[in-house]
C-alpha cells in the first residue's frame, strides 16, 4: 500500500528514481538484500508487484537517457481504491485525507466510478438473466 500511495500522490505515476527514493527511507537499497524482501529490484518489485500486477513498469516514452516510471497495475485498481489509499497515506501522517485536497477529489471521483461500474455491472447481469428466462427441466415421467 505505500507504493501505491507514492504513486498515487505522484499524479498516478512514479519514476524509477521516486519509488527507489521512498524505499531508501524505508531502509529497503538496490543491490542490498533486505531481511524481508530479500533482494529487492528482483524478489520484491518484479516479481511480486509486478508480475502480481500490483504495478506496471514501464518506459517513459521519448525519455533520453531511458527512465522508467511505475503506475498501479490492474491487481491494485481491483483489490483496493484511491480513498482506501488515501487513508492510510493520511493515517500514517496523523491526518485526515481531506488534508490532501487535491489527491481527495480525485479519490471521490474514483469511488463514484467504481459505484457506477458496479451499478452497470449488475444491471447488465439482471438484462441478461431476464433475457433469458431458465426453461425449467422437462419431467421424463410425464406422458408425451
Amino acid at each position: 500500500m505505500p507504493l501505491l500511495g507514492v504513486i498515487f500522490l505522484n499524479g498516478n505515476c512514479a519514476s524509477e528514481a521516486e519509488i527507489w527514493e521512498f524505499l531508501n527511507v524505508l531502509g529497503i537499497y538496490d543491490g542490498k538484500t533486505h531481511i524481508i524482501f530479500g533482494e529487492p529490484r528482483k524478489k520484491f518489485i518484479t516479481e511480486e508487484l509486478v508480475q502480481e500486477k500490483y504495478l506496471v513498469y514501464r518506459q517513459i516514452p521519448d525519455s533520453n537517457p531511458l527512465s522508467y516510471e511505475f503506475v498501479w497495475g490492474p491487481r491494485a485498481h481491483a483489490e483496493t481504491s484511491k480513498m482506501e489509499v488515501l487513508e492510510f497515506v493520511a493515517k500514517i501522517n496523523s491526518t485526515d485525507p481531506s488534508a490532501f485536497p487535491f489527491h481527495y477529489e480525485e479519490a471521490l471521483r474514483d469511488e463514484e466510478e467504481r459505484v457506477k461500474a458496479r451499478s452497470a455491472g449488475k444491471a447488465h447481469a439482471a438484462a441478461k438473466a431476464t433475457a433469458h428466462p431458465r426453461v425449467p427441466p422437462s419431467d421424463s415421467s410425464s406422458p408425451q
